[in-house]
């Protein structure tokens, strides 16, 4: 376990108020956590299931949201106000003490616990509360796969594959940049010329594999990009699929006269402070260390992801990305998941 999930729906009977939210940290830090209030006559508008997994809970959260902004006048303010309260509460309490609590009581699968725990909290908004609880144990693997996956099931856009073999970038190599889900950020607060952190997922070409290994031998081992570059945002574009999803091109510096290219959803939260990765990168310099964790990881990723994906998108997208490029997807694909490896590893180094 690496991570905490508590999702909750609290319905206020004193202030006849509903809040749906959630608490999302690494095991006994700080949590991360986002609120919905509305007064109680739209109390049916909070209908998300507290059983979803992260992924699906996050998303349908996001939007209900939206939703919810736009339908129910006053619920931004009171949402602004309950969080407020939390935040007072939090500070109180001790941020990083809540966080060991509730990891301790998800630890245990102690369901009860944690909604002692969060009725505490609220006690003092609303002291006749009825409580309710989701928990989830996350691994770093399951949050980074979740978001990287959500991804590349839908690679099978067209427009998405045009732009990559557009002709001013399809011979660039192929970046990814570093996740950070606890405190990352979206893609769009990025500014043009702020640092970016990255693995390579794709030379281009063998020449250029040797020439990037030539030009950069501490971020190679074996052939492969073991260590985060850190490059510099130069260019952003916004791309919208056929199917609707919003993604950013983004162009990076490398140094010494490199780009790279990248599409990356403007979901996934990245990394993008520069103290703090180094602070956290300086703490895993033991590269023979580095190499057999990546290995680790590279092999029980691709023994449960690589069948999972093949049962569910295999067909669909080899169909469509031999259509448009000539190549074998599922190869593609392949070669991706090793490096999806990595970047778990490189991203748990740095949490």
């Amino acid at each position: 376990m690496d991570f905490y999930f508590v999702k909750t729906l609290i319905k206020s009977k004193a202030t006849a108020e509903n809040m749906l939210g959630y608490f999302f940290g690494k095991v006994s830090k700080e949590p991360e956590y986002d609120f919905i209030v509305v007064p109680a006559r739209y109390g049916n508008m909070l209908n998300l299931s507290l059983e979803a997994d992260y992924k699906a809970f996050m998303d349908n959260f996001r939007a209900l949201k939206k939703k919810v902004f736009e339908e129910v006048p006053e619920a931004l303010e009171m949402t602004d106000e309950f969080m407020s309260y939390l935040k007072v509460q939090l500070q109180k309490k001790g941020p990083d003490i809540f966080g060991a609590e509730i990891s301790a009581a998800i630890k245990n699968d102690d369901a009860d616990l944690v909604h002692y725990i969060i009725s505490e909290l609220v006690k003092g908004w609303t002291p006749r509360a009825d409580v309710a609880v989701g928990i989830n144990a996350l691994t770093m693997e399951e949050i980074s796969m979740e978001n990287f996956l959500s991804q590349v099931e839908d690679l099978d856009d067209e427009n998405l594959l045009e732009v990559l073999m557009r002709p001013d970038i399809k011979d660039l190599p192929e970046i990814f940049p570093i996740i950070d889900p606890v405190y990352g950020k979206s893609i769009t607060e990025f500014d043009i010329g702020d640092s970016i952190f990255f693995v390579v997922l794709n030379p281009g070409s063998d020449e250029f594999a040797r020439e990037l290994e030539k030009l950069f031998p501490n971020h190679f081992r074996g052939g492969s990009n073991t260590r985060p570059f850190v490059g510099t945002l130069i260019s952003k574009e916004l791309i919208v699929g056929k199917k609707g999803g919003k993604y950013f091109l983004i162009k990076v510096d490398f140094g010494k006269g490199i780009i790279g290219k990248g599409i990356v959803s403007r979901s996934l939260k990245i990394m993008g402070d520069l103290d703090r990765f180094e602070e956290k990168l300086s703490k895993s310099s033991n590269e023979d260390e580095l190499f057999e964790k990546v290995s680790s990881v590279v092999k029980s990723t691709m023994e449960r992801e690589l069948p999972q994906f093949s049962k569910r998108k295999t067909k669909t997208v080899v169909t469509k990305y031999v259509e448009h490029t000539g190549m074998d997807f599922l190869v593609a694909f392949l070669m991706t998941i090793l490096v999806v490896g990595m970047i778990l590893v490189v991203s748990y180094f740095l949490l």
